[in-house]
């Protein structure tokens, strides 16, 4: 073959090539039109209210769910928003895109594609959404809000609130304040605060398994295990974990601590009262104790000498009366008794039960929860617990 034949055939290769990126481009921008012919009736996504909830003080004073400012303008909406019709979304593209329009645009595509599919719909959605999960796990900072009534992060609807932005966060407590919650603003990653790591740590142990990042504004729903893997707990006999029991905990003490009133709240109530009673009847729990006299470890069980004696901690609630702590899990049980001298043993719920002879009850997570638990209510929901299973006649 001739040089000016390599040269021709060179060519044709090019022009070929040319030829099919332009029949690309073309098939891309039909589908780009056509898709948002589809959705031309349908108007950009809104902000909603934090808290859906229309609650009644003491006094029968409703408070309406407020709405926070949008942070993107129409105008930016229309810049970025025709990239939910794109076939094919770029990651080169969304690169550069504040966390709020990210999550402006996994709105729209989520909203849209109710209306009429979009192609491509999961793989682009995961590109969105494989960002902003790239973001928050590089996160050198997060604001999160601690609910004040239980010691653990705020959960609403069951999702934890992660803030990418210390405005968002506060705008967000404020309106939950004007709603009666007693919520603070917590940083992590800086100077004497937790770390993010520690925060995402904490959920594992709270049962927190999902978080709502900017709730309130664009929010988006995360899976705490696609941030962190669990912690890795190995070796022989371990220390109680019950992050089901914590998260029902929470749930339950955060709703009746919270003094309003509305629609369907009994039940509620009830319901969560009594999932918690069932993990709380099937859980082993961390109780602090000190021996006095000799004693060996036999496995993983301790074999005391006749003469020695085993002394428990007592805690005076606050209505005066003695009671014995007991703790869900390790970290808690740290938070104090660790430090004091005091040895944490793991017992079962029946056996935890033969401790408080002498006391008023027991309290779960003394600087936490502070859930106290009367002799009066266990003897109420052990009674209620035999006769649903049969062992006792009513």
């Amino acid at each position: 073959m001739g040089l000016f034949d390599r040269f021709r055939t060179e060519n044709k290769k090019e022009a070929a090539k040319e030829a099919q990126t332009r029949r690309e481009e073309d098939e891309r921008r039909q589908i780009a039109e056509k898709q948002r012919k589809e959705h031309e009736k349908q108007s950009w996504p809104k902000i909603r209210p934090l808290s859906p909830v229309r609650v009644r003080d003491g006094q029968g004073n409703e408070r309406m769910p407020a709405v926070l400012e949008d942070p993107l303008t129409e105008e930016r909406k229309d810049e970025i928003g025709p990239m939910v019709f794109e076939p094919k979304m770029s990651s080169d593209a969304i690169r550069f895109l504040p966390i709020q329009e990210l999550i402006f645009l996994l709105t729209t595509m989520e909203t849209f594609q109710k209306e009429a599919p979009l192609q491509d719909f999961e793989g682009n959605r995961r590109i969105v959404y494989n960002e902003i999960l790239t973001r928050l796990r590089d996160a050198k900072r997060i604001w999160v809000l601690i609910d004040l009534t239980t010691g653990y992060p705020f959960l609403d609807h069951g999702f934890a609130l992660v803030y990418s932005d210390e405005r968002y966060a506060h705008a967000a407590a404020g309106i939950l304040a004007s709603q009666f919650r007693r919520v603070n603003v917590q940083v992590c990653g800086e100077e004497n605060s937790p770390s993010v790591a520690g925060f995402f740590e904490l959920l594992y142990y709270m049962g927190a398994e999902r978080l709502l990042l900017d709730n309130g504004l664009y929010g988006a729903r995360i899976d705490r295990a696609q941030i962190m893997a669990p912690p890795n707990v190995t070796g022989g006999s371990q220390p109680p974990m019950n992050p089901t029991l914590n998260f029902a905990l929470c749930e339950f003490l955060s709703e009746i601590r919270w003094p309003v009133k509305y629609d369907k709240r009994d039940m509620i109530l009830q319901e969560r009262e009594a999932r918690m009673w069932a993990l709380i009847r099937s859980s082993q729990f961390i109780v602090p104790m000190r021996q006095e006299g000799p004693a060996e470890l036999v496995g993983d069980k301790l074999r005391l000498g006749r003469e020695t004696k085993l002394r428990f901690p007592m805690m005076t609630g606050p209505d005066g009366k003695t009671y014995l702590p007991v703790f869900t899990d390790g970290p808690e049980f740290a938070r104090k008794f660790a430090h004091e001298g005091w040895n944490g043993a793991s017992f079962q719920w029946k056996d935890v039960l033969s401790l408080i002879r002498e006391r008023d009850g027991l309290i779960v997570n003394p600087l936490s929860h502070k859930a106290v638990l009367t002799k009066e209510r266990i003897a109420q929901m052990e009674t209620a617990a035999a006769l649903q299973s049969g062992g006792l006649q009513g």
